[in-house]
């Protein structure tokens, strides 16, 4: 069974449709499917007496892989999703696969920040964890195409697990992972790019691509300080509001 977590407290909104969509791919894979929303559980902040619902503590525990999905907020993911983290049974999952989704809407900052808080998660857990997702307004669209072959391969590795050898095996594994070193730049820089392919009719995209070249450019040569300036302009030639509702 691979356990599809929503750890957002509003059912229906993006997490949650990114959650169904890969649970969708599992059951696609011939794999068994469970979603759990994280509000539906009296979850609390971590003491020494806290401990997850009965309920939810057995699935985790028996789930052969896990889906995590959580809002950003400032940065970091829900409050929610972290509670979960934090109060989830310390049980034998090394070597079982997981895959951490990080939905950061309006402005789209903090998508890395979240992601990094899930996979440092799953590092500490000893899960060997895949594909990192973090996804904003402007790549929605493209993630929702692909998510579903995504999980899909991720209930395909779940049916056995791949435990780490040790701390080296473990460490030289996660840092190979996308995403999971990337700085404020960087971040700017994703986002960036992922507004110059959703524009291609925005009269200021020729700038905006010059601008996130130039960054591009000096931090080849070392210069990630003058190069912050030139992330932001693209950034900013290109970003939209989201429509209001």
């Amino acid at each position: 069974m691979i356990l599809g977590i929503v750890g957002s407290p509003r059912k229906g909104k993006v997490t949650d449709q990114l959650i169904t969509k890969c649970l969708e791919g599992v059951e696609k894979a011939g794999s068994e499917a469970k979603k759990v929303y994280l509000i539906d559980y009296p979850l609390q902040s971590w003491s020494e007496k806290t401990k997850l619902p009965e309920e939810l503590d057995q699935l985790w525990v028996e789930a052969e892989g896990y889906i995590i999905g959580a809002p950003v907020y400032w940065g970091s993911i829900s409050g929610l999703a972290k509670d979960f983290m934090d109060t989830a049974k310390i049980a034998d999952v090394n070597g079982k696969y997981g895959l951490g989704i990080a939905v950061a809407g309006g402005t789209g900052r903090g998508l890395c920040s979240g992601i990094q808080t899930i996979y440092r998660f799953f590092y500490h857990r000893k899960i060997r964890a895949v594909y990192p997702t973090p996804v904003s307004r402007f790549n929605l669209q493209r993630i929702l195409s692909t998510i579903n072959d995504t999980s899909r391969r991720v209930a395909e590795l779940s049916r056995k697990k791949n435990p780490f050898e040790g701390d080296q095996d473990r460490m030289e594994y996660y840092e190979n992972l996308q995403y999971l070193n990337y700085t404020y730049l960087d971040e700017m820089l994703l986002l960036a790019d992922q507004l110059i392919e959703v524009s291609p009719d925005n009269p200021k995209l020729s700038s905006a691509k010059q601008e996130y070249d130039s960054a591009i450019s000096m931090i080849g040569q070392g210069k990630r300080k003058d190069a912050i300036k030139h992330a932001v302009d693209a950034y900013n030639m290109l970003f939209f509001d989201p429509p209001k509702t």
